[in-house]
């Protein structure tokens, strides 16, 4: 009698039954471990972002009010860190037009929308301020600052000095700021906006807005006419962020607060001096994080004074991580009774 060995029915099917269990839960643990890694290279891809971007913009505004003559400074003072006013938009006083920009600036180059602008003011259109944003109620903000770097004078080492040069190191696209001895020294004016990214990915939510900064000068001495360079579209240094707010520090008596630059150009003359400026960034991953239920279409997020949330995304798009990053700068340049 020959013996046949091998499996019964009910035995493969308890066989097949515990290998669908087991692949699940490792098919399980590979979709966690892929979320996971997902959601931390897209947290760590934001926070190095808001960081290098942040401190490039905090470095840059700390030289605001470098070298001028006044410490104290308000939307009239002449040279002043934080550019408000030009002769497109100068305050006449006592007979004299008055502006943070020189007056024989003009033209396009010194137009309002290429000045310190934020929600409440009349918007324009790219490259110049036009309040863009992926935010629902308010439109983004605008600062411009200028600043006269601490030239060293190079002579290249030669004995010569036809070919010595004014050095004050690089702006914030990158620039060297290398001047001859007859273009002299160059004031520095720089501005901070949201611009759309034209390098962006297929799978964007909403418009894909970057952190540009975008950069000119003007001779400190003579008569200037336009600012070289100034009033593009800028170089990117925060890849993607959704909103930009920009607050001012007043000092008025012994009393001091937060105000919007449409808040404080509505002040009544004279108005206070400026000590600190305050920044808030709604950044966004450059990378998805598929489509985690943790991360909601309807949050709110508080930059600043302002409770936004972000315009509804396109539909079927993935979820991307956001934060909030902010900071507040002191003015180091604008302290002090320099001038007064």
């Amino acid at each position: 009698m020959n013996k046949q060995v091998g499996f019964t029915l009910i035995e493969l099917m308890i066989a097949l039954a515990l290998g669908l269990v087991i692949s699940a839960a490792a098919l399980m643990l590979f979709l966690t471990a892929s979320r996971s890694q997902a959601l931390q290279q897209g947290q760590a891809s934001l926070q190095d972002d808001a960081n290098f971007g942040l401190n490039t913009i905090i470095q840059d505004i700390r030289l605001g009010n470098l070298n001028t003559v006044q410490s104290s400074i308000n939307d009239l003072s002449t040279y002043g860190g934080i550019v408000f006013r030009s002769s497109a938009n100068a305050v006449t006083v006592t007979g004299t037009e008055r502006a943070n920009l020189p007056i024989t600036l003009i033209g396009g180059t010194v137009a309002q929308n290429l000045l310190s602008r934020s929600h409440g003011q009349t918007v324009g259109s790219a490259p110049q301020w036009s309040g863009i944003s992926n935010i629902n109620t308010f439109s983004s903000d605008q600062l411009t600052i200028q600043y006269l770097p601490q030239y060293i004078k190079d002579d290249k080492g030669t004995l010569t000095t036809t070919d010595d040069v004014w050095y004050g190191g690089f702006d914030c696209e990158g620039n060297n700021l290398e001047f001859t001895l007859a273009q002299g020294r160059q004031v520095i004016v720089q501005r901070y906006f949201l611009r759309a990214d034209s390098n962006k990915s297929d799978n964007e939510p909403n418009q894909p807005l970057a952190l540009a900064c975008d950069a000119g000068y003007y001779p400190l001495d003579g008569s200037p006419t336009s600012i070289t360079g100034f009033g593009d579209a800028g170089q990117i240094i925060l890849k993607r962020a959704d909103h930009f707010r920009v607050l001012y520090g007043i000092q008025n008596g012994a009393n001091y607060r937060y105000v919007d630059a449409a808040t404080y150009l509505a002040l009544p003359v004279p108005r206070p001096r400026i000590l600190l400026i305050q920044l808030g960034i709604l950044g966004r991953s450059n990378q998805s994080v598929g489509n985690d239920s943790t991360f909601s279409d309807s949050q709110v997020f508080q930059v600043l004074d302002q409770a936004v949330k972000i315009k509804t995304p396109a539909a079927n798009s993935p979820k991307y991580a956001r934060q909030v990053v902010t900071q507040t700068v002191a003015l180091r340049n604008t302290f002090g009774e320099r001038g007064q």
